[in-house]
């Protein structure tokens, strides 16, 4: 397909989940091995000031606003903000936008075939356009800057006010994977599946369905799901080791091989999740319509308090 740009958008699959996609354990997500780290995944401030005037590489700055990065940004860095790759469909917020909606951003960002891609700036921002990313198929050329902006800073490295020089367009060809997209009904019909683990990255209180949530209207978690906040995955704005996040992991009854799917409110704190999950080389999906769509569904189980049976 050609755009009026001239970008070349080739070798995308259909946005739309196919049924033969949305299987559970025994698919071939289940069916990957456990795999080593991915240690590629996570870059560090001393790497990345090594590798920053590298020609194909791209840095990404995410935010909610533009402030924080009018006011201090990795000299280089593009700035991307989190309402340009998600929307809201059907009153369930923070969806996929359509394929070539991404695609089109990304180009214009200076993403092009070649490459690697280094995210940064608000963490769960950064987080969720990894997970698009992903989707697409970039995921192995997409990186996190581990300990963000901060872990900049810490090393005393260059910081910038004023953006880099319009990207140069190029060629972008995505390989979408709809397969890493869980849906409600292909949940709802494998809750019980033993080699699946449900992560639900929201506060405990949110989890057990104490307090009220924005878009919520039946608070509580889906049975079975086991509560991993997001913010225990991290100490001091830095990843914990591979060997702490395995072991937190393994203690919620999921060990290297199991399939994970991650979701929280709208999708935007699993992402993190998700992205541990990728870098930890579990088979790991989104529910991207989270919460926010499974409490509207009324023929949906939810349980509160800290029951995790499936009923």
């Amino acid at each position: 397909m050609r755009v009026a740009t001239g970008v070349v958008l080739i070798a995308w699959a259909t946005a739309a989940v196919p049924a033969a996609a949305q299987c559970g354990p025994g698919s071939y997500l289940a069916k990957v091995k456990a795999r080593p780290v991915a240690e590629s995944l996570l870059v560090s401030a001393p790497w990345l000031a090594r590798h920053r005037t590298d020609p194909d590489l791209t840095i990404l700055h995410v935010a909610r606003s533009a402030a924080p990065y009018d006011s201090a940004h990795i000299p280089g860095a593009r700035l991307v903000l989190l309402g340009e790759f998600t929307v809201d469909r059907d009153s369930i917020l923070t969806e996929l936008p359509p394929v070539e909606t991404l695609v089109e951003l990304l180009v214009s960002k200076g993403i092009t075939n070649r490459g690697r891609i280094v995210l940064y700036g608000d963490l769960l921002g950064a987080s969720r356009l990894w997970f698009t990313l992903d989707y697409l198929g970039l995921g192995n050329r997409a990186a996190i800057l581990d300990g963000g902006l901060a872990s900049w800073r810490g090393a005393r490295l260059p910081l910038a006010t004023k953006p880099p020089a319009p990207a140069r367009r190029g060629v972008l060809t995505v390989h979408p994977r709809p397969e890493v997209v869980a849906q409600a009904s292909w949940l709802k019909g494998h809750l019980a599946d033993q080699k699946l683990v449900v992560l639900d990255a929201r506060t405990p209180e949110e989890f057990r369905g104490e307090v009220a949530e924005d878009g919520i209207p039946r608070p509580g978690h889906i049975p079975g799901a086991r509560n991993l906040d997001w913010t225990t995955t991290l100490e001091g704005g830095v990843f914990k080791s591979p060997a702490t996040l395995r072991g937190m992991l393994a203690e919620l009854g999921a060990p290297p091989g199991t399939e994970l799917v991650a979701l929280c409110r709208t999708g935007t704190r699993a992402s993190l999740l998700y992205f541990i999950g990728r870098y930890l080389g579990y088979p790991t999906r989104l529910y991207d319509g989270s919460m926010n769509e499974w409490s509207r569904l009324p023929d949906l189980p939810i349980a509160t308090g800290n029951e995790s049976r499936i009923r």
